[in-house]
């Protein structure tokens, strides 16, 4: 069969994801994988390069049997509305979504338009799939709901199987794929699960809360394989297992892969293993995304972080003295106060990652923290767009709602303004990146500006 895989444009609604992380979609490389494993004609457009208009194009020229969408939360009202497209113009052309999304709330995806919806994705459970497509079956296929059987399971859901992406299938999107300010810039995942169970954080509820790890010579092989200068390793914490990772060095040293990564780190990984990163940073660590969170350890602690602010402070200034950059991440409580955003931005100056984001706090549903929350949420659940970790979702308790957008507003112009910042900036990327980048804040500040003078 016929198989056009899409990742969908950018919802108009969020303003700032393809300015900091446009990178390969690699879960829809990973379905390419199977597909072309089963022996399918497989075609994959990425609609975030491409000019939506051509959608269209691709089904009269492709003429597929089956259109499989990936999906994040921003991304639903644009799944839907292609999915409307495509039944317009073929009716018994199959739809089937997936992604994070869809594993996340496959409810949101129960429309005529849908006709499958992957909670789960494995080899299996694909093959299972197409078979039925083709021979016009409806039997249940585990971690898959199906229109025709009014999205009801009875089964219980599998987990995500490893999949190598196939990047042949992004071939002519490659040069665009970018991680912040590093282009061109590949994806990579070594590992699945976490072992710091953070309070907000659904990803390792989703991937399990112990860590799985990949063979670390099969990870180095697929490294040398890819073309890209730049690697986004995308596990939980990368720097978690010591043994594995001074295996990693020794190969990709004795192999002599010359790549440049960014990795996510915790700060325990980070205070266990001072005597690495010298060796890693020659070669080619180039940034750890750091979870700092808080400028309190009581909240820390609450939020079931490891670490203390001063062991925050710590692992930052063991990354800086082997030249490798911090770019930091905090959560803004909705119970903060003036004097708490001032604590902030002193606690911030303290650290002074290269880089910074921030996000207001996220009660998401499969989090203990929507029970927490659930009566103070503005928006519902079912306003997706909304969650999309820079809208406020739950109203403040110390200030009015616009006040609060307003000290988010004054906390956010002088950390990404800082001219240490900047300068880290002109010096690591290209012009261009730098300029998309300030872009994407300066839409960011629209945004603020937009909820601090909406009359609702």
């Amino acid at each position: 069969m016929r198989v056009l895989l899409v990742r969908p444009s950018l919802n108009k609604k969020t303003t700032t994801v393809r300015n900091f992380m446009f990178g390969e979609p690699i879960g829809i490389e990973c379905v390419s994988t199977i597909l072309k494993e089963l022996k399918h004609n497989v075609l994959l457009v990425d609609l975030l390069v491409e000019k939506e208009r051509k959608f269209i194009k691709y089904l009269k020229d492709f003429k597929p049997d089956v259109v499989g969408f990936t999906s994040q939360c921003t991304d639903i009202d644009n799944i839907l509305y292609l999915a409307n497209k495509v039944k317009e113009f073929n009716k018994d052309i199959k739809v089937i979504v997936g992604g994070i999304q869809a594993t996340i709330s496959p409810e949101a995806y129960f429309n005529k338009n849908v006709d499958y919806i992957f909670k789960s994705t494995t080899r299996d459970n694909y093959k299972k799939l197409m078979e039925q497509i083709k021979n016009g079956t409806n039997e249940e296929i585990e971690g898959i709901y199906s229109r025709r059987r009014q999205y009801q399971v009875s089964l219980p859901s599998c987990q995500n199987e490893y999949v190598k992406p196939d990047r042949e299938s992004t071939l002519k999107y490659r040069k665009y794929y970018k991680y912040v300010g590093y282009s061109p810039c590949a994806v990579l995942q070594t590992s699945w699960g976490c072992r710091n169970h953070c309070k907000f954080c659904v990803r390792w509820r989703i991937e399990g809360a112990k860590v799985i790890e990949l063979p670390i010579n099969e990870v180095v092989n697929d490294i040398k394989k890819i073309k890209e200068p730049y690697i986004m390793i995308i596990d939980n914490d990368f720097l978690i297992n010591e043994k594995r990772l001074l295996k990693f060095l020794d190969l990709i040293e004795k192999k002599k892969i010359n790549k440049k990564y960014i990795v996510y780190g915790s700060v325990n990984s980070i205070l266990e293993k001072e005597h690495i990163f010298e060796r890693f940073s020659r070669d080619g660590l180039k940034a750890v995304i750091v979870g700092y969170e808080s400028f309190d350890d009581t909240q820390l602690k609450k939020w079931n972080k490891a670490a203390t602010v001063d062991e925050n402070y710590e692992a930052t200034q063991i990354l800086r003295r082997n030249n490798i950059a911090v770019w930091g991440s905090f959560i803004l409580h909705p119970d903060f106060t003036k004097e708490d955003f001032k604590k902030l931005i002193k606690y911030n100056k303290r650290l002074s990652p290269e880089l910074l984001t921030f996000s207001p706090l996220v009660p998401h549903p499969l989090t203990p923290l929507y029970k927490e929350y659930k009566d103070r949420l503005i928006y519902d659940v079912e306003d997706y767009e909304k969650w999309n970790f820079g809208d406020v979702l739950i109203y403040p308790s110390n200030m009015s709602l616009r006040r609060y957008y307003w000290e988010i507003l004054k906390f956010g112009i002088p950390v990404n303004l800082r001219w240490y910042s900047i300068k880290y900036m002109l010096r690591e990327f290209p012009l261009k990146n730098t300029l998309r980048i300030a872009f994407g804040f300066n839409q960011s500040i629209k945004v603020y500006l937009k909820n601090i003078f909406s009359k609702k």
